[in-house]
């Protein structure tokens, strides 16, 4: 699990797991997958399944809670 907070506006580049990703909107994401832009709103939630293409684009004060099918993600903190 991993609760994300995004101090500032950046791009999430292209990029898929060997396991799925769940993700729950806390407040607004945008996410890029299968070559669709898709705007969440706080509430909102998506399961990505393993070997899905996805991406997507925060800007700052975006959170997200993530739940990574038993693994971490290794990002750097934005």
């Amino acid at each position: 699990m991993a609760f994300w907070t995004c101090r500032q506006t950046a791009p999430c580049a292209p990029h898929a797991h060997d396991y799925d990703e769940y993700m729950l909107v806390v407040e607004g994401y945008t996410l890029t997958i299968d070559g669709h832009r898709i705007a969440w709103n706080a509430g909102q939630e998506y399961l990505i399944p393993r070997d899905v293409e996805h991406g997507g684009e925060v800007v700052a004060g975006t959170q997200t809670i993530h739940a990574f099918g038993g693994h971490r993600a290794n990002r750097t903190p934005r």
